[in-house]
Parts: C-alpha cells; structure tokens; sequence
C-alpha cells in the first residue's frame, strides 16, 4: 500500500478535542484522550453527551472547524459492553 496517496493531509495544527457536555450543554471535562474522557465520564454518565469537534489553533487562538459531533451514543453502548466484560 505504500502507492496510495493520501488526498486529506493532516495539518499539524488541527486539535481533536472530546468534551463532555451537561444537561444544558455546558462544558464539563474535555481532553484530547478519549480514554481520559470515557475514565471520567464513567464515574456519571446520566444526563451527559460527549461530542467530538475539530479545532485550528495557531500560536495565538483556536477555532472550530465544523459543527460538533455527538458521539454519545457510541461511548454510552461502549461504557455499558465493558461492563458485561469478565475481567
């Protein structure tokens, strides 16, 4: 695969960020680590969602890139499978 070109580059100064949000969506915790966030999350997860959004930052300021996406569902299906998980 080593002839495949990648046509979406990868800037060096966008930031994956994962925040976790309230019943008024307000910002709670956030991280680039998901495993951070799922780690808090798990503690109390009712009533929370968790969104993903892409950010540009520069030296000076960050911004949004996009509108936020909820991937509540996913974390939420993931949380409740690792429970039933023997250890």
């Amino acid at each position: 695969m080593s002839n495949v070109v990648s046509w979406i580059p990868k800037p060096n100064n966008r930031i994956v960020m994962i925040e976790v949000l309230d019943e008024n969506d307000r910002s709670e915790f956030g991280s680039e680590s998901a495993n951070e966030v799922i780690a808090w999350l798990s503690r109390n997860p009712l009533g929370k969602r968790v969104v993903v959004t892409n950010w540009f930052a520069d030296d000076e300021d960050a911004s949004p890139i996009g509108e936020p996406v909820d991937v509540t569902s996913i974390v939420l299906a993931s949380l409740a499978a690792g429970r039933g998980r023997s250890e």
